[in-house]
């Protein structure tokens, strides 16, 4: 069952796939709504997984290109209803005789057209429960996504191969066509147990006006890892590059640059909370003053995780590089000491206080959400 290859195929890649659109889809969906909801990240997945598997089911499985070169089978059709055609000349079936239709079924001349009708049947399905098309645009979708697929067989793959070595087949475009419209139709019916787009949205911007734990992690991810990596490039593109070399120095700069400067110029957002939709405010809710933003970000950034990465290197150093000077052992209390502290302030403000930290106390300030609910 040659279909079984491409299915796998998708099966195996799939997960690499969803781990590198991972932080694009929780940002995409902070920016948009503030919270994720997990049956849109179910209805969003399993879309991306069929896209992959019919995409995989036009390609696979591949030929080898000295196999391809020697091929002399005709490139294209462009004759429409070939396939009705065939599928007359070639199976038992006679409308008159009932007898012959289950067994016309079972034969090629149907079950590749058929095949040509249900790949995009979940396409049209996605579009009108998801994404709310109407059936127009549905079909025209579908005439888009089966032209994509048709030339990519008839250019080789994009030029890989030296010619197509499937067929371009304008009943293919005809069927995968009707197929949408098929899925567009009967969405209605098949999705009346599952919530609704709107239903998703409502909820979604519901839990949007709460700061939850994961998007905060989710701005400091962009913040730190894209953000900071085009700081240090950007020092070492000016003549800083010894700076950016050394990781204290480096750490130092990149978080004054993007965790105080910019939220002071910014009315209390980094890049990552405004892509997330975050800003730090006083705790009434008006803007935040810039003496507080500094001391919140300097507390934070420049503090409390410098005390947890400096507790870590003098226990190497003392347990086990054995450096046990007395002022090593007196540094290590005193890191100790201040990175339990930090610790159980985490701790506490992630199961206790809904991420209230020392931080926002002693600044007096905390985050809310951006997110505006759309007018009805």
């Amino acid at each position: 069952m040659s279909f079984l290859i491409p299915i796998k195929s998708a099966i195996i890649t799939f997960p690499i796939l969803a781990i590198f659109i991972l932080l694009p889809f929780l940002v995409i969906q902070y920016h948009r709504y503030g919270s994720i909801v997990a049956w849109r990240a179910v209805v969003v997945y399993t879309f991306i997984f069929y896209m992959l598997c019919a995409y995989f089911l036009i390609i696979l499985p591949l030929p080898s290109i000295q196999a391809v070169a020697k091929l002399t089978t005709q490139r294209y059709n462009l004759v429409p209803f070939m396939a009705l055609r065939e599928f007359i000349a070639t199976t038992v079936f006679n409308p008159i005789h009932l007898g012959t239709w289950l067994p016309a079924l079972k034969q090629p001349g149907f079950i590749q057209p058929f095949f040509n009708i249900v790949l995009t049947i979940p396409f049209g399905v996605y579009l009108r429960y998801y994404f709310k098309q109407p059936i127009v645009k549905i079909v025209f979708y579908g005439f888009c996504l089966s032209l994509f697929f048709e030339l990519t067989q008839l250019s080789g793959l994009y030029g890989i191969y030296p010619r197509p070595y499937r067929l371009f087949d304008v009943d293919d475009l005809i069927l995968n066509t009707f197929g949408a419209l098929v899925g567009g139709v009967i969405a209605p019916f098949l999705v009346k147990a599952f919530p609704s787009r709107d239903q998703m949205d409502k909820k979604s911007y519901d839990r949007g006006q709460k700061v939850s734990l994961l998007r905060r992690i989710i701005a400091f991810i962009v913040d730190y890892v894209i953000v900071g990596t085009l700081v240090e490039i950007g020092m070492s593109l000016v003549g800083l590059a010894s700076l950016a070399d050394n990781p204290y120095l480096s750490y130092f700069i990149s978080t004054l640059i993007i965790f105080i400067l910019i939220p002071v110029f910014t009315h209390g957002q980094t890049i990552g909370k405004k892509l997330v939709k975050i800003r730090i405010v006083k705790r009434s809710g008006t803007p935040a003053k810039t003496g507080q933003l500094i001391l919140r970000q300097f507390l934070l950034f420049e503090i409390a995780i410098p005390t947890l990465w400096g507790f870590n290197y003098m226990f190497v150093q003392v347990f086990s590089k054995m450096h046990q000077s007395q002022a090593n052992m007196i540094l290590l209390g005193v890191l100790s000491v201040a990175a339990l502290f930090v610790v159980l302030n985490f701790l506490w403000g992630m199961i206790f206080k809904n991420g209230y930290f020392f931080y926002d106390v002693w600044a007096k300030t905390t985050q809310i959400s951006d997110v505006k609910k759309p007018r009805k």
